[in-house]
């Protein structure tokens, strides 16, 4: 990835936070860690934990994404000690658009399971 790349991620995933946060949501950034990496961001809404995978690219994969966020959301509940592993969301970025306007992907499974709690 470019500088410029990591630059425009490392942005996308700094506003996030501060979006959420300007919900009252609890998030952080998490940090980097190569293969052991556990997303981009962690929120906390209602008393649950989220792992957040962001990304800011121009081609979408989302069948790639999605298995990086599987296994970060892992790493995640590992690093831990966690019992359970916490719900993932890819958040892509929308050309010329606010982040609120953000595209937010999760998997039919884990969205039956999340409404039906």
């Amino acid at each position: 990835m470019s500088s410029y790349g990591k630059r425009k991620g490392a942005s996308f995933e700094t506003g996030i936070v501060k979006w959420l946060r300007s919900k009252k949501i609890f998030a952080e950034r998490l940090t980097k860690a190569g293969a052991k990496d556990e997303g981009d961001i962690v929120a906390v809404i209602g008393g649950n934990t989220y792992v957040l995978e962001l990304k800011a690219t121009k081609k979408i994969d989302l069948p790639q994404f999605w298995r990086e966020a599987s296994v970060e959301a892992e790493n995640y509940a590992k690093a831990r000690n966690l019992d359970y592993v916490p719900a993932k969301y890819i958040i892509l970025k929308r050309k010329q658009a606010p982040l609120s306007k953000a595209w937010v992907i999760q998997d039919l499974e884990q969205w039956i399971e999340g409404i039906s709690e």
